[in-house]
């Protein structure tokens, strides 16, 4: 036992002599799929040295000799080894070095040395030549790049997929290099799209990559849709306009609304949001007929139109001795309306043609159509009238009760007012002469009974009337008529 470990030790003293410096390199940091590795290896030692020279490459899970030469180095001068190529393979996969050693014949290592770490792996750069796009619908666009191997060497030959929106486009890469000319549909939706780009080539190396699409919006048409068709004055409309696209998606824009009246006046102009619900209420006293509703962006025009129906109708109330007629339609109100004024002793007609603009509002002073009394006012019902009754503080409400004798023919519009008498001269002296004529000619009249007495009542009549009002045109005439003679003499 203490023979063995002294030769040992006379063993160790002769190593320095036999030391030795071992380079190994390779061409590439990192390798493919058979791709071959190609080692640099070179020795120096200080003394001549027969022996051996052995190579293993050692990866994550995967270790092998795969070289071992006879080696004879001169002294101080260092040796290349013709190292053959290593085809990498799957079980390489990962982080790998080359071990070199320099073994005696008799097996015992003099010098160890690593190369430095490379990878093996089956990844290829796919490199597109613009990584983003902007276009238009329908527009052609080069899709083009390269295909490199891990290390960067142009891939000799891969086959290449484009793939945009499910749609895909096989092409072949040659000298690592693609292209093709892709064709965007013309309703392909607007935004942001991913083209796919992805590679392989006959040893199963794989790669991918994608170039971003921007497609730009093509506004394509304009909708225009209303709460309704056919609306009654002073009724509300909701207005919903939208600008689309050419994949039939919203477009977020500004859009002008314009009505028009059936006489092409403007009604209103306003800006709206797409597919933002906008409300309008049209006048009471809007013109019937067909208004034009137009939605514009551009030379993009949506229209529709809206019917406004025709409404006769006027309100009418009593207050202060006066018949207020207001039109409350929108068109023009034309009619003979007949109003009745009754008393306890008698019922007074009045007829006017009327003739109200819409809005309009017309009166009749019923102090100017009867003596002073106490009166109920009565209206005569026709299609498009709507009386009221004043109640106090100035709330009106529609009449619901008939005066008995008119139940189907009038309506109350007051009952139990004082009318003062602001009759014009004339109609005070006819309803004078007509009182008087009725006491004197009536079956129990003066007249009747005592003949003689009718020509002296009218004379004293035409006495008084001539008297009270002719004597300033008489006295007149007079006066005119001895200027006329003086100026003759």
């Amino acid at each position: 036992m203490k023979k063995g470990v002294l030769l040992f030790l006379i063993a160790l003293l002769a190593l320095p002599s036999a030391f030795a410096d071992i380079t190994i390199t390779t061409d590439q940091s990192i390798y493919n799929l058979g791709n071959k590795i190609r080692a640099f290896a070179s020795v120096l030692q200080n003394n001549p040295f027969e022996g051996l020279f052995e190579l293993t490459i050692s990866c994550d899970n995967y270790k092998l000799q795969y070289f071992l030469t006879p080696i004879s180095l001169e002294a101080n001068f260092r040796t290349a080894v013709n190292v053959p190529e290593l085809a990498a393979t799957s079980s390489m996969f990962g982080n790998c070095v080359i071990a070199g050693n320099l073994v005696t014949n008799d097996n015992l290592v003099i010098e160890q040395k690593n190369s430095g770490n490379f990878g093996v792996t089956s990844q290829l750069a796919v490199l597109p030549v613009k990584s983003r796009i902007t276009a238009l619908p329908g527009d052609s666009i080069l899709i083009s790049g390269v295909v490199n191997e891990a290390f960067g060497n142009n891939v000799l030959k891969a086959s290449a997929k484009i793939v945009l929106d499910n749609n895909s486009n096989s092409i072949e890469a040659v000298d690592g290099k693609f292209e093709l000319n892709l064709e965007l549909a013309k309703n392909i939706k607007s935004g942001k799209h991913t083209i796919d780009i992805s590679a392989q080539d006959s040893r199963n190396n794989a790669g991918s990559s994608s170039i971003e699409l921007d497609v730009t919006a093509v506004p394509t048409y304009v909708t225009l849709e209303t709460s309704a068709a056919q609306l009654l004055p002073g009724s509300k409309i909701e207005i919903t306009s939208s600008l689309y696209d050419q994949a039939d998606d919203l477009i977020n824009e500004s859009l002008e609304l314009s009505l028009d009246a059936p006489d092409n006046s403007n009604v209103f102009k306003k800006n709206a949001q797409s597919s933002e619900k906008i409300s309008y209420e049209f006048s009471q006293y809007a013109a019937p007929g067909l208004y034009t509703l137009v939605s514009t962006y551009n030379n993009l025009v949506a229209r529709t139109s809206i019917n406004i129906t025709s409404i006769r109708e006027v309100k009418i109330k009593y207050g202060n001795e006066t018949v207020l007629i207001e039109n409350i339609g929108n068109i023009p109100f034309e009619d003979e309306l007949t109003f009745f004024l009754e008393s306890e002793l008698k019922k007074y007609p009045i007829t006017k043609k009327i003739n109200i603009e819409p809005g309009k509002v017309l009166d009749i002073d019923l102090s100017k159509e009867v003596p002073l009394g106490v009166y109920d006012v009565l209206l005569q019902i026709k299609e498009g009238l709507e009386p009221a009754k004043e109640k106090i503080q100035n709330i009106f409400e529609s009449a619901q009760e008939s005066i008995t004798g008119a139940a189907e023919k009038e309506d109350v519009l007051a009952d139990d007012v004082t009318i003062h008498d602001n009759r014009p001269i004339y109609k005070k002296l006819g309803t004078g002469l007509s009182s008087i004529s009725g006491a004197l000619i009536g079956a129990d009249g003066v007249l009747t009974k005592n003949p003689l007495v009718g020509p002296s009542i009218l004379v004293i009549l035409v006495l008084f009337l001539v008297i009270r009002y002719g004597r300033k045109p008489i006295m007149r005439f007079i006066k005119g008529r001895k200027d006329d003679e003086e100026k003759k003499e």
